[in-house]
């Protein structure tokens, strides 16, 4: 009976073990509900967005040319405007939490400066390499429409400059834990583009596109900087006039994260490259499939990656190595909760979510089955995806910068080959496939290294305590 007690009271103080430190994991899931409750309001907002240019364009060629230089320039914007929050938000918890948030804020100006500098360029270079990109990307295109995926691409450029600031802003909103702002920004860009289609009526085309995506977005921009002058008040000459050390940290860090986000970003531009090797609509086929898959995503997985990175640098700065295990796991596990279920439900009503949303107009029953099909396999990935991005958000903190470049290029060419693998029998779907075992290969890989290296990293802490 004895051994029994003491059984039973090992078992409740590994429990209440685990779900120490509640209040930091409340403050998570509560950042997480916020974040995925404007996040579903900025999906439907995308979704009547989608809806209407499914209606108005269907899976026309001048649609695929949109979609394959919007798809190419949002994946430029992700790696270089994403790539610097990377290494920023790191550093600027360590300062706040070591010099004092003036510091930080100093940092966060500063690094936005970079951002721009370095969008420009990137803007530049793709100005004059455009013929060269959409021969590559749009390998099977006829010349009609390369010609038109060329003037798209140049004409979108002003979107890759304004969408990838807001990646910045975003993110410093969201170090300050102010996460309903920067997660309700994004309603502005779906509602600017309806009100541009909407006004040109049957005239619209894909110039209307165009012109709407790149006004909403300047928009949304203005919005995330005009919340953060009014936080800040009038302090931000001393920001510009004077050099913050901790830019080095930034900027060191910020190559690897480039690359990586480089590579592992290529994903959806080399799905789509590969796509439009195959049947003509395979392109606009696969991005209907992903958007829907997105819905799930961005509910959980970008939620709860936006919202608990803040809290998961800031345990890393404190160097609370056990929290920041026990905590991943419990917001992975919280967040699978929730996504298994809806994942279920994309599988099994997967014609009936794509009728209900898309098909009208130029979108006919036919497209509503090929999207059908293509979904199911896009669905696998889903858990294995939250999962890989909630400790993706670790290792950042963890400024593990080799190891998350190695592991972007392994992802890169393992998504390569599984879709020239499995497209050749099973055509597109075979390229969502694909997807799944990549994030599946790489959530095992990445939770492996992090267990390690944190059970590492908390014994040399205890042995120095110790000491």
């Amino acid at each position: 009976m004895e051994s029994v007690n003491q059984t039973l009271g090992s078992v409740r103080l590994r429990f209440a073990s685990f779900f120490a430190g509640r209040g930091v994991l409340h403050a998570m899931l509560s950042g997480v509900v916020t974040v995925a409750a404007l996040t579903l309001v900025a999906k439907a907002a995308s979704f009547f967005k989608d809806a209407a240019v499914a209606h108005q364009f269907g899976t026309s060629d001048s649609l695929d040319a949109f979609l394959l230089s919007f798809s190419f320039l949002s994946f430029l914007a992700a790696v270089v405007g994403g790539g610097l929050p990377e290494a920023f938000l790191p550093a600027y918890s360590t300062l706040r939490h070591e010099r004092g948030a003036c510091r930080a804020r100093r940092l966060a100006l500063q690094a936005a400066l970079w951002n721009v500098i370095s969008l420009v360029v990137i803007a530049a270079i793709v100005f004059a390499a455009a013929p060269d990109i959409i021969e590559f990307t749009g390998r099977g295109f006829s010349p009609e429409k390369r010609a038109v995926s060329i003037e798209v691409l140049r004409s979108l450029l002003p979107y890759l400059l304004f969408f990838g600031l807001t990646f910045h802003f975003s993110t410093w909103l969201r170090a300050e834990k102010y996460f309903a702002l920067a997660a309700a920004a994004p309603l502005v860009t779906p509602l600017v583009i309806i009100g541009f289609i909407v006004a040109a009526g049957s005239g619209a085309s894909v110039t209307t596109l165009v012109r709407g995506t790149n006004a909403g977005v300047f928009l949304q921009l203005v919005v995330l900087v005009l919340a953060l002058r009014r936080r800040m008040g009038a302090r931000t000459r001393r920001c510009f006039t004077l050099w913050e050390p901790a830019n080095k940290t930034v900027l060191g860090n910020a190559l690897p994260y480039l690359l990586g986000g480089l590579i592992m970003n290529s994903a959806v531009i080399i799905d789509q490259a590969m796509a439009a090797w195959l049947e003509a609509g395979s392109v606009s086929i696969l991005s209907y499939s992903d958007k829907l898959c997105g819905i799930v995503l961005a509910l959980t997985a970008t939620a709860a990656s936006e919202a608990v990175f803040p809290y998961f640098a800031d345990t890393v700065a404190r160097r609370e190595w056990r929290a920041v295990k026990r905590h991943l796991l419990q917001v992975t596990g919280a967040i699978l909760l929730v996504a298994l279920p809806l994942a279920i439900f994309l599988e099994v009503f997967a014609p009936q979510i794509v009728r209900i949303l898309f098909e009208r107009g130029s979108f006919n029953a036919a497209d509503t089955a090929k999207v059908a099909h293509v979904m199911r396999f896009a669905a696998m990935q889903i858990p294995f995806y939250i999962a890989g991005v909630l400790a993706s958000r670790v290792a950042v903190s963890m400024q593990a910068t080799r190891f998350t470049l190695c592991a972007s290029i392994g992802a890169m060419v393992c998504n390569a080959g599984f879709n020239w693998l499995l497209m050749r029998c099973m055509g597109v779907a075979g390229i969502a496939l694909s997807t799944a075992c990549v994030h599946l290969l790489s959530v095992v890989s990445l939770y492996i290294y992090l267990f390690r290296r944190i059970d590492r990293l908390a014994a040399d802490e205890q042995g120095r305590a110790g000491a």
